[in-house]
């Protein structure tokens, strides 16, 4: 594949992951356009599981459902929660996209947090590796709105998952 294909491939795969949050469809389940994990696919979440790379599928949970679970959990503090910023940096080996989340409460209180993430893709246009880095000082803030809790969850991968947990039964929502 020539270099200007890879770059194309790669930033449709960074926009798709824009898209499917701005159109409010992850938390309905829908997976980002072209994205597909390799077998060996790892990743680094350092806010959510410590300084731990994982290989995902030993996780025990598909991305796509974490991300739907997380996306809906959000969702039922902040009912507008989604993207408001988005820019991504393809290369040849992957990308990078940071992006501005944001969410109204009912009371019309605005919340708002960066991430930043690194996603690797072979040959084959498959995601070998993914980073997620978010700042606790808004993002923490922003999850004990949210979740009731706030992290680093340091070395605890499950501590996170069962919060957004928590706060979907408590709302009622699967």
């Amino acid at each position: 594949m020539k270099l200007e294909e890879k770059l194309a491939r790669h930033r449709r795969m960074a926009e798709a992951y824009f898209h499917a949050y701005d159109r409010k469809a992850v938390k309905e389940g829908e997976k980002y356009e072209s994205w597909k994990f390799s077998d060996d696919a790892t990743g680094w979440y350092p806010y959510f599981m410590g300084d731990e790379t994982v290989n995902l599928k030993a996780v025990g949970l598909d991305p796509f459902e974490a991300a739907r679970l997380e996306a809906a959990s959000y969702s039922v503090t902040f009912p507008d929660w989604g993207p408001k910023e988005f820019m991504c940096w393809p290369s040849p080996e992957g990308f990078a996209m940071r992006t501005k989340w944001e969410g109204t409460m009912k009371n019309g209180k605005k919340m708002s947090f960066w991430s930043v993430g690194l996603v690797l893709v072979n040959d084959k246009g498959e995601v070998t590796h993914w980073e997620t880095l978010v700042d606790d000082s808004d993002f923490g803030a922003f999850l004990k709105v949210a979740l009731g809790v706030r992290g680093p969850f340091k070395g605890e991968s499950a501590e996170y998952m069962n919060a957004v947990s928590r706060a979907l039964e408590k709302a009622g929502v699967e």
